[in-house]
This record gives structure tokens, C-alpha cells and sequence, in this order.
């Protein structure tokens, strides 16, 4: 407990008779009880104690929470919700000892459950969640074999979907640089791949005489796989029959469902820049029965290559023929039950990687063609449960939310309990102690920087520091660093640099941040760009006029009040970090006016209606309510004429931009967080009536932000708004690309400061990652008098706490990463 977060959150030890370590709030105000003395709050205790016993077997193979648990209460007798274990030695577990504690575990939870009046089939689905994707070693402990809670996802599985993961992105990667190349796309078999026909099997089973109940496994139309099961299963039925009680009537063929796993699959495939298509060998009558199994995955308007109803030739002949109608996509994987097909297409195809689908409880052939197996489209989700010790807390790292298993993740209830408060002294001293450490890191990276006797390429050295640039050195070579540093230095004034962000935070679905105010992120970005100002005056003296424009209402409007509460405390931070000594803080807006006229402002705000109405009318009619995926596909290539004006510089594609800005819709549940998981976690699968009405909401909202997003980005592209106000300088972005200085804030966060939710990580380090998954792995807010009590000033791991307070030796260890 003591170094894992998530069993410091979720239980405590017996010591004296009292929970240890202290309860952050109630202090040594609480006690240790048996189930049956909770007097209030008893139905979230089965969740804590099924994360314990996973937490111990799956990440220490030791059994946790299985010998008498009791549960910690506060003086009222409500439960905390942590485990209160004896302070004994915990030992291995072996098969034996682990499917014991598995029972045992299951009667507790049913108990409790019983006691808080849950219904016993939410305890169990609660157990059957908590006890997913374990690790293999846990799961065989525990004998997963597809008929109890406990469930993996082979290491070989697990490897092959990211591989093919990996390759879409990287084409995706290749073709934003160049749009001539075909958008990626993966491939996917129907029968016995993306859908699993266990019900018809079972039905057509029934129908010829054959009791599916009785049977080790089941049949697969296909006859190599289906000689190999009359082999094994010993029964006498004729492969006729079964295939025509598997495929008449043909409205049987809507009982399929998805396999496990698809409709995130289909997700990530997506989100790494790519397509999931079909190429079935079912004839085209059945495409309407088809479409409606697919959309229980949330997949509609997909592209789908059906048989003629009159084919006469082979399936795997068909199937390779076609590949042609996909001609305009470059398939990097393709996922099909029968070697004979996917041999076929290799022909055609032969750069694809071809992945064999064998799901369980099925009797399959054997691949012959080499191909790597999986059992379903499952990954092992990047989540607290699933992480191994050596790696806590961790950070996600995800440039997006899309990249996050939503669904998976824990509602943070306990870690936000868990909250520390810091003193105004305390808030104060990691300030001091970050600007501190930055001052010292300025003069310390100019001493040890070779002086080459020219001093604007000594200036392009600094700037080219791996604590200050991002992205590769090409995107402003020192050809382009000269032509802005030169005549400045010629003149001995300081070097103008100009940079765009710090717009707002967006708390609107409680996702990326806890609220709209800027928090330690911000104010250690701004410590950054002091520090990259005083690196450059150490060897030249002006050093840098820094010019920070905020962009809060250029792009979408904002509720006026949360961007003047952003902007004033930004002011504030400003002021610690030496105010105008360092940067100017100026709105994007005003800048604007200043630098091109009253008259091209009052153009602009004439010709953005103008845009969003062209676009408006451009993507009418196109079904983002009802096929998300194929109207922003098509919208992409409507918009496509928009992208590039005459000058070269190119509008984000619409999609893009949509991916990014539905994260920061509004939900009309923007309290609740475990909704907001919800919903984002599968945003394009409307076939859940529960989901659906949210969902279409938020599609509905992103499409016209993106709509306007777009039509400034044009109007400003037309009336020359770059130039105007970022040419002659030196231009920061956090989003590197040619002609302009790639930048990080800081260091090796994926995620910009109003993007997310300030943290520091295990080793004290300022970053910024989602809150959702702040929360999840076990960090907890730290509130400070600089925000208040209503949002956090930044997030910390509950490890680096004691008794409701930072530990100082984490506080006093707090700075900036370098790179």
C-alpha cells in the first residue's frame, strides 16, 4: 500500500484496531467493522473489495481481501469504502488456493450486495468487470475458460492488433504529408469474423438432431473446419443440412452479433487515421440483415463488398476480385476465418498483413498459410487495473481522448475523497522552488552551450534545446532563424517571439480538466517560456520580447464569465513569473485590430457568416446522426477544395478537426462524470436507446463547432491573418510544422496546459494529462488558495500523500522536465 495507488485508495491495514494509514479526511476518527455493522454506503463496498482481490492476484499473485475482510466506517458508521485487512504476510497463490479464493470472494460480494439491497446480477456483472482482461497468468490461476468472471487477452492477440494499429497510423502519418496517398484502411471478414453466428449455430445444430449443449465446441460452415469437428465431436450429420439450417431463413442472419472487441477495434482504427471495410463472400440479398447485425457494434454506413446473388464461382476467387472496389484505399491488414481466402487476396494484396480469426467455443482449420491468430478484437486497455506495479502512477501519455479505453476506467470517487489541501506558505514554495530550478536551468544550458563566434547561430542553438523544442529540427532550420534573428541583433533589441493558446480550459464534460481556471500547468508553461527568455540572455543580453496571444473567443464563442475568470488568474501568474519583464499577455483579437485595421476586423466578422453558411450548405443532408463515420469521411472530401488556398497554407481536414473538438462538447450531464465516460467511450455506436439521444447531442454540437472552426480558419487564411500577425518573428507552436519554432511547455506531456489537468508525476515533475485519467490511476487533487476549493491546482499521486497533506519531500522535489 505504500507504493501502489490503487490499494492505498481502496483498502487500509489493521493496526491497534484502527485503519492505517489514517483516512485523509476523518483522520483516526474511523474504525475497522464487519460487514454486517456498515450502517450507510455499504453498496459501493463489493466494487472496493473485487478491486483488491484483483489488484493482489493479477499484479502480486497473492490473494488480498479473501480472509475476513472488514471495511472502514466513519464515526456515523458510513463506509469509506476501503477494506480493512488483517497486517499479516500474504503469500502466493496456486490454482488451487486462487479458484478457492474466487468463491470465497463471490459469496462475500453477494452478501454485501444482498445487505445494501443490490440486485445479485449487478453484483455479479460488478465482480464479471472488475475481473476482466487479466493478465494470462492470472486468468489460468483463476481457470478462465470462457465460462466464469475471469477473463484475458492472449499476449500474441494483444501484440497483433497493435501491430496493425501501429501501421495504419504511421500510413496515416505519411499521407498528412502527402494527401496524393491513399487513405489507410483495414479489412474484415463478416461469418466468423467481425460477427459471430453462435445462435444460428445453435438453432441449426437443434434442427438436425444435435444437442449443442452436449458438444465440447461447435461447427464452422466451412468444410475443412467442419470435416476436422465431425472428427472430433463423433457425430454422424450431413454438412447440407447444417448449412441450410444455418443459413434459411435469411432474417435469422440479424441474431449475429458483434465479437468482442470490434466496436472498439473499429474505434482505433479510426482514431490512428484509417477505415474499417468489409469483404464478405454473403450475397448481396443479405446486405439489409448484414447492416442491422453490425450496427450492435455501432457500425453504420460502412463499405461493404457483397456477392453477386447469382455467383457461380468460388468464394476466395470472388473475395480477391473484390479488392478492386477498395482501389481508392491501401488495405494494411486483412482479418479473414479461411486460409483459402485470405491466399487469395494475398495474391492481390500481398504488402497487407493477413491475420487468421479463430473464435472460441468453434472448431477451426488449421492456418497453413503462416497467418498470426486472434480470438476476437480485444486489446488489453491502458487503464489503472490493467498496469503493472513497476509502473505506478503513471501518466497516459495520450495525445487524445480517443486513445483512452474510457469504458474501462475507474469514476475516480475514492481518489477524489482522498484530496490533499495545500497552505498558502506551501503553494508558494513550489513556486519558488519551480522558478528556482529554471533560473538555475537557464544559466546552467547557456554555460555548457559551445560559442561559435556567430551569435545568431548560438542564439539557434539555445532555441534548438531538447527542454524548449519539439518536433524535428528541419520544421525551422537556421536559414529561417536568421532572416527573423539577424536584423534584431544587428540592432541590439530584443529578439520578437509570438506564440498562440492559452485560450481556456474546457471542464464541460469533466473529461479533460475539473474546472475552466488555469491551473499549475498554465503557470508552469509561462515558467518555461521564462526560462527559455533568460537561456537567451545569458549570451545576449535584449534576450527575447515574448508575446503570448490568447485566442479564447477567436475560434468559438465561450460563456463570457469563465474566459474573464481564465484570463484574470492567467494575469496573476503572469505577475509571479515577472510580468512583462519576461512575456506580454495580450488578446489574439485586439492584437488583430491593432496590426491590420478597424476595417479588416469589421471584414472578418462580415465574412465568417458568409464561410459557415457555404459549408453549411456544402455538408447538408450528409448523416453525421445516424452514420458518424461515413458523413465526416465525406464531409472531409467536400471541404476538400477549402484546404489549400492559393498561398499553400492548408486548413486542417475536417475530420481532424472534428475529432479533436467533440471531446469539448457540453453533455447535459456535465456533472456527472461516469456519464460523460459513458457516452465518449463508444460516441459513434447509437444503436445503445440509452446512449443515443446523448450521443446524437454531442455529434450534433461538434459538427457545428467544426463547421465554424473551419470558416474562421478560411476567412482568416483569405485575409492574410498569419501574416499580419506572425511574420517577421519568431513563431512558437506546440504544434510543430514547417516554418515555425516546435515548442513544449512541458517536456514530454502529449497533452497542452488547457487541454488537461495539471499533475505531477511520481517523481515530481510537472505535467499535464487528462483528468479522467488522473483520476483512474490513482492521483488526487491538490487544492491550493491560488483556484480555491472548487477546482484543483493540480493533480498528485495519493502515494505522495499523508493524512490529507503533500509529503514535503515530494513538495520540495517538485520541477520541470527537461526534456
Amino acid at each position: 500500500m505504500e507504493t501502489d495507488p490503487i490499494l492505498r485508495l481502496h483498502c487500509a491495514v489493521e493496526r491497534d484496531g484502527l485503519p492505517y494509514p489514517d483516512h485523509p479526511v476523518h483522520g483516526k476518527a474511523t474504525r475497522a467493522v464487519d460487514p454486517d455493522d456498515v450502517q450507510a454506503g455499504a453498496g459501493a463496498l463489493p466494487a472496493s473489495l473485487a478491486r483488491v482481490f484483483r489488484i493482489g492476484i493479477d499484479r502480486y499473485g497473492v490473494g488480498i481481501g479473501i480472509a475476513g475482510p472488514r471495511f472502514e466506517v466513519t464515526p456515523g458508521g458510513s463506509a469509506t469504502g476501503r477494506v480493512v485487512l488483517p497486517d499479516t504476510t500474504v503469500e502466493e497463490l496456486d490454482e488451487h488456493a486462487a479458484r478457492r479464493g474466487l468463491a470465497k470472494l463471490t459469496r462475500t460480494i453477494t452478501l454485501l450486495g444482498r445487505g445494501a439491497g443490490l440486485p445479485a446480477e449487478a453484483v455479479q456483472r460488478t465482480l464479471a468487470a472488475e475481473l476482466r482482461f487479466l493478465s494470462p497468468r492470472a486468468a489460468a490461476l483463476l481457470g478462465a475458460s470462457g465460462r466464469g468472471p475471469a477473463h484475458a487477452v492472449d499476449d500474441g492477440q494483444h501484440a497483433v492488433l497493435n501491430e496493425v494499429l501501429r501501421r495504419v497510423a504511421e500510413r496515416a502519418r505519411r499521407r498528412r504529408n502527402d494527401p496524393a496517398i491513399r487513405p489507410p484502411a483495414v479489412m474484415l471478414d463478416i461469418d466468423m469474423c467481425a460477427l459471430d453466428p453462435r445462435a444460428r449455430v445453435v438453432h441449426a445444430l437443434t434442427t438436425v438432431g444435435v444437442d449443442p449443449h452436449q458438444l465440447a465446441a461447435l461447427p464452422s460452415y466451412h468444410r475443412p473446419a467442419w470435416d476436422r469437428w465431425i472428427r472430433q465431436a463423433g457425430v454422424r450429420i450431413g454438412h447440407e443440412d447444417f448449412c441450410r439450417a444455418l443459413f434459411r431463413p435469411w432474417e435469422n442472419l440479424r441474431w449475429d452479433t458483434p465479437v468482442p472487441g470490434l466496436a472498439r477495434f473499429v474505434w482505433q482504427v479510426y482514431d490512428a487515421g484509417g477505415r474499417v471495410v468489409f469483404n464478405t463472400g454473403r450475397r448481396e440479398r443479405v446486405r439489409t440483415h448484414t447492416e442491422h447485425a453490425l450496427a450492435g457494434a455501432g457500425i453504420t454506413g460502412a463499405r461493404i463488398a457483397f456477392q453477386p446473388d447469382d455467383r457461380s464461382r468460388p468464394v476466395h476467387e470472388l473475395k480477391a476480385d473484390g479488392l478492386r472496389s477498395f482501389a481508392d484505399l491501401d488495405i494494411v491488414a486483412v482479418f479473414d476465418d479461411i486460409c483459402e481466402n485470405r491466399q487469395a487476396m494475398a495474391k492481390v494484396l500481398p504488402d497487407a498483413l493477413y491475420v487468421a480469426v479463430a473464435l472460441p467455443g468453434y472448431v477451426h482449420e488449421r492456418p497453413y498459410d503462416g497467418a498470426e491468430v486472434v480470438r476476437s478484437f480485444e486489446t488489453v486497455p491502458h487503464c489503472a487495473r490493467t498496469a503493472p506495479a513497476t509502473r505506478l502512477p503513471a501518466l497516459s501519455h495520450a495525445n487524445s481522448l480517443a486513445e483512452l479505453s474510457l469504458a474501462e476506467m475507474s469514476e475516480g470517487a475514492l481518489a477524489l475523497e482522498h484530496a490533499v489541501r495545500l497552505s498558502e506558505g506551501e503553494s508558494a514554495e513550489i513556486i519558488d522552488t519551480l522558478l528556482e530550478n529554471a533560473d538555475r536551468a537557464a544559466i546552467r544550458t547557456a554555460a555548457r552551450a559551445p560559442r561559435s563566434g556567430d551569435l545568431v547561430a548560438d542564439i539557434y542553438h539555445l532555441l534548438m534545446r531538447p527542454q524548449f523544442r519539439k518536433g524535428a529540427r528541419a520544421n525551422y532550420s537556421p536559414a529561417m532563424a536568421r532572416r527573423e534573428i539577424q536584423p534584431r541583433v544587428a540592432d541590439g533589441v530584443p529578439i520578437p517571439v509570438i506564440t498562440r493558446g492559452f485560450p481556456i480550459k474546457f471542464p464541460y464534460n469533466k473529461l479533460k480538466a475539473l474546472g475552466s481556471r488555469p491551473d499549475l500547468s498554465e503557470l508552469a508553461a509561462l515558467i518555461r517560456l521564462r526560462e527559455l527568455h533568460r537561456t537567451v540572455r545569458e549570451i545576449y543580453p535584449p534576450g527575447l520580447a515574448i508575446t503570448v496571444l490568447g485566442d479564447g473567443n477567436h475560434f468559438r464563442p465561450h460563456p463570457r464569465p469563465l474566459l474573464l475568470a481564465y484570463r484574470e488568474k492567467l494575469l496573476a501568474y503572469h505577475a509571479m513569473v515577472g510580468g512583462t519583464d519576461v512575456l506580454t499577455i495580450a488578446d489574439l483579437n485586439e492584437v488583430a485590430e491593432q496590426r491590420m485595421g478597424v476595417h479588416a476586423v469589421q471584414r472578418h466578422a462580415v465574412l465568417v457568416p458568409q464561410r459557415l453558411a457555404e459549408i453549411t450548405d456544402a455538408l447538408a443532408g450528409l448523416p453525421i446522426l445516424s452514420a458518424p463515420a461515413s458523413a465526416l469521411e465525406r464531409a472531409t472530401l467536400l471541404t476538400a477544395r477549402m484546404t489549400c488556398g492559393d498561398d499553400g497554407m492548408a486548413i486542417p481536414r475536417f475530420e481532424n478537426l472534428f475529432r479533436s473538438l467533440m471531446y469539448t462538447v457540453s453533455t447535459t450531464r456535465d456533472h456527472d462524470a461516469a456519464s460523460a465516460r459513458q457516452i465518449y467511450a463508444d460516441l459513434f455506436n447509437l444503436a445503445d436507446p440509452a446512449l443515443a439521444g446523448e450521443r446524437r447531442a454531442v455529434l450534433s454540437q461538434a459538427w457545428q463547432d467544426t463547421i465554424r472552426y473551419m470558416a474562421v480558419l478560411w476567412v482568416d487564411r483569405d485575409l492574410g491573418f498569419d501574416a499580419a500577425m506572425f511574420s517577421h518573428q519568431i513563431r512558437l507552436t506546440p504544434n510543430p510544422r514547417s516554418g515555425c519554432l516546435g515548442f513544449t511547455y512541458l517536456g514530454g506531456s502529449s497533452v497542452l496546459p488547457w487541454h488537461g489537468t495539471a499533475a505531477l508525476d511520481a517523481s515530481g515533475q510537472v505535467s499535464t494529462d487528462f483528468a479522467v485519467s488522473l483520476l483512474d490511476q490513482g492521483f488526487v487533487p491538490a487544492y491550493s488558495p491560488l483556484l480555491g476549493p472548487a477546482q484543483p491546482w493540480t493533480m498528485v499521486p495519493v502515494t505522495a500523500t499523508a493524512g490529507g497533506r503533500l509529503r514535503p519531500g515530494f513538495r520540495a522535489a517538485v520541477r520541470l522536465r527537461r526534456r
